[in-house]
């Protein structure tokens, strides 16, 4: 639609709030290591790390990618002939979403079954 104030406000909002979330998980990490969980503690700190170390440098290369689109839309190179650019970076975005999603429901809400 061509409206770059709003272009600039959700690039911005999604760049800030991907920086947030990795930050977080940064923090969870050390401090599951500080606590004595590692790498190689047992299968679930292995499975743990390297599930929501994957999907966070994912993560990071979305901010990145989203950064250089705000910084081309702050400095009006970001027009409608480049909307594709936008439209490939949202869906690259939102897969990383629906795996989070997943990522989330069995590290953070499954229980192990009892007697299994």
């Amino acid at each position: 639609r061509g409206d770059k104030r709003w272009e600039r406000i959700w690039l911005g909002g999604v760049v800030l709030f991907g920086l947030i979330f990795l930050c977080g998980q940064a923090y969870e990490f050390t401090s599951f290591v500080h606590e004595g969980m590692g790498l190689t503690t047992n299968l679930f700190s292995q499975s743990f790390f390297v599930l929501v170390g994957f999907h966070g440098a994912h993560v990071a290369i979305g901010v990145i990618w989203l950064s250089v689109l705000l910084v081309a839309a702050m400095t009006d190179n970001l027009g409608k002939s480049r909307a594709t650019s936008v439209e490939l970076a949202g869906l690259y975005w939102h897969f990383v979403d629906v795996v989070w999603i997943i990522i989330f429901t069995l590290v953070y809400l499954m229980q192990a079954v009892p007697g299994a």
